[in-house]
């Protein structure tokens, strides 16, 4: 929970031009290409859908300096990389930013370009069409977790296991279902969600952390929800892998093939958990990551 002002208040009393397009934020910190910075559409900041904000405490604490001490921007629904921290200067531009970064990070470029033509040609990095800027719906499964056993008594064993894990979309877009299959794709199942971001809009204005927690005053839904369904031990025997999938409520839905891209970067596609067998009435499940130290 973030505390600080709406960053639509202060254009208002900006009052920009009728040319005014972006937003340019830049940060305080000091990096080999010179200060941080970036730029999204001033109509985003304009939208109280979108809740773009200056910040100056999380969870009722004066942010700390890892997280921008004293004041950074949060932009939710997008890339990380656009809420600028240690923010110190915000310009307000006809034309996107022109700082280093944000040309030449966080873009995806497309995939017939190669590492030595991104290199080569730095007009690939300028186009504001490869920026990244909404997140791409996205789900995985945390449970079954990894290397974790359940024993099946035989293909008539009808005590089923608890599958679970989160789903995330950018823009404040709702994640309109999660769908989990055993056999590839082919076909699939239908899993629960539950909005946790649901309960702060029933609980409408709340005081928390000395703030009003205004979530009641948007539809847009900006943070992660989770999901969770049953599956019979009978069927998790006799398939190979548990994959996950996510849509959202435009109906974009995540792939089955990621999309290459010189920066490796919005990459989606199902989240898929491997079952091995550890015996004849044994199976263990594999994760595609692992924790680098115990509990993540």
């Amino acid at each position: 929970l973030w505390t600080g002002c709406m960053m639509r208040d202060i254009m208002l009393k900006a009052k920009p031009t009728n040319a005014a397009r972006f937003v340019w934020m830049e940060g305080g910190d000091n990096p080999a290409n010179g200060p941080y910075g970036t730029s999204v559409r001033l109509c985003w900041v304009m939208d109280p859908e979108r809740s773009i904000m200056l910040a100056y405490k999380q969870n009722g604490s004066f942010l700390s300096p890892d997280h921008g001490r004293p004041f950074r921007a949060i932009i939710p629904g997008v890339i990380g990389g656009r809420s600028v921290k240690w923010l110190k200067k915000i310009i307000i531009s006809d034309v996107p930013s022109s700082n280093w970064y944000h040309y030449f990070d966080n873009r995806v470029l497309p995939t017939m370009v190669t590492p030595e033509e991104a290199k080569k040609n730095k007009q690939w990095w300028k186009d504001e069409r490869y920026a990244l800027y909404d997140m791409a719906v996205q789900s995985a499964i945390w449970k079954p977790s990894n290397n974790e056993t359940v024993a099946v008594s035989g293909e008539d064993d009808d005590n089923t296991v608890s599958v679970s894990g989160y789903a995330s979309n950018g823009a404040g877009v709702r994640v309109g279902r999660v769908e989990v299959s055993l056999d590839k794709g082919r076909t699939w199942k239908l899993a629960d969600i539950d909005y946790p971001e649901d309960r702060y809009r029933e609980a409408g204005h709340i005081k928390l952390f000395g703030g009003l927690v205004n979530v009641c005053d948007r539809m847009s839904c900006l943070c992660w929800c989770f999901w969770k369904i049953s599956i019979p031990k009978k069927e998790l025997l006799v398939a190979k892998d548990i994959v996950v999938r996510a849509m959202d409520e435009r109906m974009c839905i995540q792939p089955r093939d990621m999309y290459w891209n010189v920066t490796s970067m919005m990459n989606n596609w199902w989240y898929r958990v491997a079952i091995r067998k550890d015996g004849p009435n044994v199976i263990r499940f594999e994760h595609p990551v692992l924790a680098n130290k115990k509990g993540g």
